[in-house]
């Protein structure tokens, strides 16, 4: 099958569960992101959707300033919260962000009280950093060309 074989153009958005979607804006409000749409869903479509019996969801998207891709946060009310898995488990995935100077951006992020997970790394002309939002979700910052 051809890549485009279902006729898609673009991707619209990427989605992370989190445990409070106050918090979890207020953090990715760091990163650029703005608050878009906000709604709750619930009942028997929700959760034959989603698979999970029960299902009662507070969505919000979020928007960047740069456009592309929405971010996605849901939080399952009914549902217990945990710990984001850590990226070498199946199932784990990170958000990666482009960002002019991630050295600069570190040491804002860092001031502001965010978990990072090592100092940058310089690859060849990429330089990248892991950091973790406040439901352990991984966040790349990715600097090329420098």
């Amino acid at each position: 099958m051809a890549p485009d074989a279902l006729g898609a153009i673009a991707v619209d958005h990427v989605a992370l569960t989190v445990a409070d979607v106050d918090r979890s804006a207020a953090f990715y409000g760091l990163l650029g992101f703005a608050p878009g749409r906000r709604y709750q869903v619930a009942g028997e479509a929700t959760a034959e959707g989603t698979g999970c019996p029960g299902a009662d969801l507070d969505i919000l998207l979020l928007d960047h300033a740069t456009g592309g891709p929405r971010l996605e946060l849901i939080r399952y009310r009914n549902r217990p919260t945990g710990r984001a898995a850590e990226v070498s488990e199946v199932g784990a995935a990170h958000v990666c962000l482009a960002v002019a100077d991630v050295h600069a951006a570190v040491a804002i992020l860092a001031e502001a009280g965010v978990e990072l997970v090592s100092l940058p790394h310089r690859d060849g002309d990429v330089v990248w950093v892991y950091l973790r939002d406040p439901d352990g979700n991984a966040v790349e910052l990715l600097e090329r060309g420098r």
